[in-house]
């Protein structure tokens, strides 16, 4: 039988068999990772646990609520429910489910302590934290041209184009690219979160950045940049052909090695159409998702402000990567909702913890938020509706 199979599984299951009664026949090298092993695992696991018991002499709280953490993310791989993604392997996206309802449960809890106790609990994670952040702001100084600075007069331009944060930005809307592939709906996002940072730049400064940092820098350069390259690579894996076959019939070592990578490659290329003007009902549903979108990037930022997490540590690039794994399944599981003509249809589980870690995060940010956010009256916010009016003008 012909190893080669153009669908959705890819290579891992060849056509179902005739004599068979149509069950499926995975590639021979490859089926022993498609096949249950819960018994063998729960084993395995439980032997670990004797072991760790017998050899740690000091078994602290910490230790015993990672390994709280480690038995429920081993049931999730193994017996939570599988998504629409199979690549590299339905059991990763079963982890990653796992993984978002750890940071559900762990937001909640954070929830429901006050805001002098959760930022001293984050110290448990990094004992540097629980130390108030310094503002730092990015409007300060907007002149392009600074003739006292001797070392080099165009030191705003410089230190803003040699940030570390530029390649995040480009890195980050080229991820949004491949993953909502809609060039309308990503300038959507790109400008809309700009305003949202003019909205709220009274209650960040971080948010306060000049003129021509946000138009030109963020806008126009580093916004398009990420979404010009991530719709190449759209292009790319549209244009492909799917046609995939089992390692084990690849004639050299070669051709196996590039097998086992492309594995982390998609199985097949879904054409995500949203079409926002399809009607009334279809442009409330996409204008949800680029709320949901802002939401999560904004809080980002208050997030840090709130439980003073600096922007260089750890957990915001852990935060920002368990978002992007929950953020491509979700997705998809939010377009095949959409497209979808059943009568009655409910989203699927990713969605589902999506927008509860969404909802979450911001009820944290409110309640953590409330007394040092700033809210001005309405006579400060047009004097600093001028001053910006001032800083476009210098």
């Amino acid at each position: 039988m012909e190893a080669k199979q153009r669908a959705r599984h890819g290579d891992e299951r060849r056509p179902p068999a005739a004599s068979d009664g149509g069950g499926e026949e995975y590639d021979p090298w490859t089926a022993w990772f498609y096949k249950p092993h819960t018994i063998s695992v729960l084993l395995v696991g439980a032997c670990l646990l004797i072991v760790t018991l017998t050899h740690v002499y000091s078994l602290t709280l910490s230790r015993g609520v990672w390994s709280m953490i480690a038995v429920f993310l081993a049931y999730c791989t193994l017996q939570a429910p599988s998504t629409i993604l199979i690549r590299p392997h339905p059991a990763v996206w079963r982890l990653v489910h796992g993984l978002a309802v750890v940071y559900l449960v762990a937001l909640t809890f954070l929830l429901f302590q006050n805001r002098d106790d959760a930022r001293q609990f984050m110290k448990h994670l990094y004992p540097d934290l629980g130390v108030e952040l310094p503002e730092r702001s990015y409007g300060a100084d907007c002149r392009l041209y600074v003739p006292e600075n001797h070392k080099n007069k165009f030191i705003n331009i410089y230190e803003t184009l040699f940030d570390e944060f530029v390649v995040a930005h480009i890195l980050g809307w080229w991820g949004k690219a491949v993953m909502i592939r809609n060039q309308l709906l990503l300038w959507v996002l790109s400008v809309g979160f700009e305003l949202m940072e003019l909205t709220f730049r009274h209650m960040l400064p971080n948010f306060n950045e000049c003129w021509w940092d946000s138009i030109i820098l963020d806008i126009l350069i580093c916004n398009w940049f990420g979404i010009w390259a991530g719709m190449h690579t759209v292009r790319y894996f549209d244009g492909k052909t799917y046609e995939w076959v089992g390692l084990s019939r690849q004639p050299s070592i070669m051709g196996k090695v590039k097998r086992s990578l492309s594995q982390f490659t998609p199985a097949q290329w879904d054409k995500d159409q949203w079409y926002p003007f399809m009607g009334p009902l279809r442009f409330v549903q996409v204008l949800f998702l680029c709320v949901v979108f802002m939401t999560v990037e904004l809080n980002t930022f208050f997030l840090k402000f709130c439980l003073w997490i600096p922007p260089r540590n750890p957990l915001v690039v852990y935060r920002l990567i368990l978002w992007w794994l929950i953020a491509i399944p979700t997705i998809r599981e939010y377009n095949s909702y959409l497209q979808d003509s059943k009568p009655v249809k409910k989203v699927g589980a990713f969605c589902w913890l999506s927008l509860a870690i969404c909802i979450v995060e911001l009820l944290i940010c409110m309640k953590f938020g409330h007394g040092e956010l700033e809210i001005p009256h309405l006579n400060t916010s047009i004097a600093r509706v001028t001053e910006h009016r001032y800083n476009i003008s210098g």
